[in-house]
Formats: C-alpha cells, sequence, structure tokens
C-alpha cells in the first residue's frame, strides 16, 4: 500500500518531516503508461517542505536518470494539483517561460487583410510560469534542465520568480498578471554549466545522490512488480558491478535500470543465468550502455 510523502500544504505553515522514505505513485502518462512509483527519501522530502515553507523555487541537481523531473508529479500527487512543464532549449529565453506572440501567424493574417492582425492579443498564448501566475489554483511549474538556456536566462527571470508576476508589453494596453495562489516552482539541472549566483540565491537546494543497492532494490521491485526479489536485488547487484567498471564515459543510470530488469523478465532470463554471466554478455546490455567505447570497455573487461 502505497504511503503518502507528508508535504505541507501551500496555506500551512506547519513543517511536517517524514520517518521513512515513501513510495508515491505519480499519476504522469508517459508513453501511454503512469510515470510509476517514486521513492522520496526523507531528506529530500524534509527539503521539498522548506521550499514551500520559504515559497522559493526548488532548484535540484543529480545525474541524469535519477527522477529529477519525475520529482514535479511527486509533488504535485501530494499537492493535488496539476504540472506545468517547461522544457529548457539553448535558445530558450525568460519570455517563453511566461508567454509568447505568434507573429509568424499575425504577419500572415495581416498580409491578407485579416482585420485581427491589429489586436496582438488574438496571438498571445501563456506558458507553464505565465500560465501559474493567472490561475487561480495552486499548480506546480517544472523548469526543466535549465542548464541548458542561455547564461541570461535565469538572471532574466529573477523578478518573476521573486514577486511572481509578469508583465506582456506587446499587447495595448499593456496586460500585467500577479499571482493568486501559491505555487511550487521545480528546476532541475544537469550541472552542465554553472548557474548564476543572484539566482542561486533566490533557490533552495537539493541534490539528489545515487541510490545505494538497498534503495535501488526497492525501486525495481516497485517498478517492475514482477520479478521476485531476490531477482530484483541480483540485477541490482549486477548492474552496480556495471556502473563500477573502469573507464566508463556514460555510466547507466536508474531509469536504464528500470527498463533493463524489465527487458530481462521478457526474455525469461533467471537468476541462474544472470548471475554466472560476464558482465560483457549481459542480456540486453545495449539497455544499459549507450556508447561505442564503453561497450569494448565492458567486453574487454
Amino acid at each position: 500500500m502505497t504511503k503518502l510523502l507528508d508535504i505541507i500544504r501551500p496555506n500551512n505553515g506547519a513543517m511536517v518531516a517524514p520517518a521513512a522514505p515513501i513510495n508515491l505513485e505519480v499519476p504522469r502518462p508517459r508513453r501511454g503508461g503512469p510515470f510509476g512509483p517514486y521513492v522520496l527519501s526523507p531528506q529530500l522530502a524534509a527539503t521539498v517542505n522548506v521550499a514551500i515553507a520559504l515559497d522559493q523555487p526548488l532548484l535540484v541537481t543529480g545525474e541524469p536518470g535519477c527522477g529529477k523531473t519525475a520529482l514535479a508529479w511527486a509533488v504535485a500527487a501530494q499537492l493535488g494539483c496539476d504540472v506545468l512543464e517547461f522544457h529548457t532549449k539553448s535558445t530558450s529565453t525568460a519570455r517563453d517561460l511566461l508567454y509568447q506572440v505568434d507573429s509568424l501567424r499575425r504577419f500572415h493574417d495581416a498580409s491578407i487583410g485579416e482585420s485581427s492582425a491589429k489586436d496582438a492579443a488574438k496571438y498571445l498564448a501563456y506558458r507553464a510560469l505565465g500560465q501559474a501566475i493567472r490561475s487561480p489554483t495552486t499548480k506546480v511549474v517544472l523548469i526543466d534542465e535549465i542548464d541548458k538556456a542561455p547564461r541570461d536566462f535565469p538572471n532574466d527571470l529573477l523578478n518573476e520568480l521573486d514577486q511572481m508576476e509578469f508583465e506582456v508589453p506587446d499587447v495595448e494596453p499593456r496586460l500585467a498578471f500577479r499571482a493568486l495562489a501559491k505555487h511550487f516552482v521545480l528546476i532541475t539541472s544537469n550541472s552542465e554549466r554553472r548557474l548564476p549566483m543572484p539566482f542561486l540565491r533566490r533557490c533552495v537546494y537539493a541534490h539528489i545522490d545515487f541510490p545505494d543497492a538497498e534503495t535501488l532494490t526497492r525501486i525495481v521491485t516497485l517498478h517492475c512488480g514482477t520479478p521476485a526479489r531476490s531477482f530484483a536485488a541480483l540485477a541490482v547487484r549486477r548492474f552496480l558491478e556495471l556502473r563500477a567498471t573502469d573507464g566508463l564515459v556514460k555510466v547507466p543510470a536508474t531509469s536504464e535500470l528500470i527498463a533493463w530488469v524489465r527487458i530481462l523478465h521478457r526474455l525469461g532470463i533467471d537468476e541462474t543465468q544472470l548471475a554466472s554471466l560476464p558482465l560483457g554478455e549481459l542480456p540486453a546490455l545495449e539497455t544499459l550502455i549507450k556508447m561505442v567505447d564503453d561497450l569494448r570497455v565492458v567486453r574487454a573487461g
């Protein structure tokens, strides 16, 4: 039975610290199925509570595939609200997170004599943070992989994240919005570049460490369901042996472990086979190793 995460509600000032790691069902559709359970440590749960209590964005780092993005749905499940997503690109600007004006369609309409082209508001669409600020109810805003954005992107958001308000100067009369509800902003980073100090000062910070063997076994058991716990523990042991291989450029992540165990089950691999095979001959190795140089290293070992 799923144990709910004791996150404080936006209007509740009391701090709540979970006593044990939590299994949390994350109801986000992904490739036609649910996101699956989320195993949350007490430390990370407490940090989420701190961010909510302080009404500050939560910046989360950790290696790719460790569950940074899924945390947004874990929090939203407890707050009983929706997630508004923004996936950062190398061309993203702060305005893209708030709103966009479809200038191309407006130009097209103007060129064919459409009278509506005179009103820029008709071509206005609000994006994740802009939608949240305009919403009368609590939202979780996910700003995913902010380190992909140009360096000015975080600094250009300081006022909007601080005050939860923004203006739209592209229309007449100018529009202005201020948040009516308390929202939770989750920002993820793979630490590919250093974020500006003024931006960091305004965030609560959490780092998701790579799970230990016991936690990984628990994650596999929750996500894959069908394998016996002894099989899950063995798969985790072989997975950790693979991760410990010297010379790997891209070590496999938790999400790849889950996919691998599912494939092993589909292939009918039993514990005897899994225990006896050398690392370079593990079934479905391509699920875990994604670079040809790493494949050579593993097979040579």
